[in-house]
């Protein structure tokens, strides 16, 4: 199984003022490559399972620490 190597946990207000918790992981693969995965929700690995693949141009914005972007699974 992949690995998390990276967290990225923000909240929102939603209508009503409801606070939502989005969460993104860095996943690293098998193969020295990585993938980000978005949900809702504070759980890291549901988020790694079940989660929705992001660009990498997106997975910049949450991890700036110099994804390369052959290397990003898509």
């Amino acid at each position: 199984m992949s690995k998390i190597i990276g967290v990225n946990r923000r909240t929102y207000n939603a209508p009503g003022w409801i606070p939502v918790d989005i969460i993104v992981v860095l996943v690293s693969g098998e193969i020295g490559d990585y993938a980000a995965y978005i949900s809702a929700g504070t759980s890291a690995e549901w988020c790694q399972r079940h989660g929705n693949k992001i660009s990498f141009e997106e997975a910049v914005v949450h991890f700036p620490i110099g994804l390369e972007k052959d290397k990003y699974r898509l």
